[in-house]
């Protein structure tokens, strides 16, 4: 399938503007393959991610019970800084 893609220089966007152009055009490739309305596709596309976030947040829900450096480490690295 052939899309008509209207040039934009990267210089001109934004990661936002680039996410919103990513989503919009998900979401016009879900109405078009599947046939439904723009707010069916829409839901599905939202349950999907809803999906994904959630797996996501499983696996990065780890603690750190002991510090990650010892004092001594962290004095040390910080002097090479000063």
């Amino acid at each position: 399938m052939f899309t008509k893609i209207t040039p934009t220089t990267d210089s001109q966007l934004s990661n936002e503007d680039v996410a919103n152009l990513v989503v919009g055009d998900a979401l016009e490739k879900i109405a078009q393959l599947t046939g439904l309305s723009q707010e069916e596709a829409i839901a599905l596309f939202v349950n999907q991610v809803d999906q994904q976030s959630d797996a996501i947040s499983q696996k990065q829900s780890t603690k750190v019970e002991t510090p990650l450096l010892e004092q001594s480490e962290f004095q040390f690295i910080s002097s090479l800084f000063n």
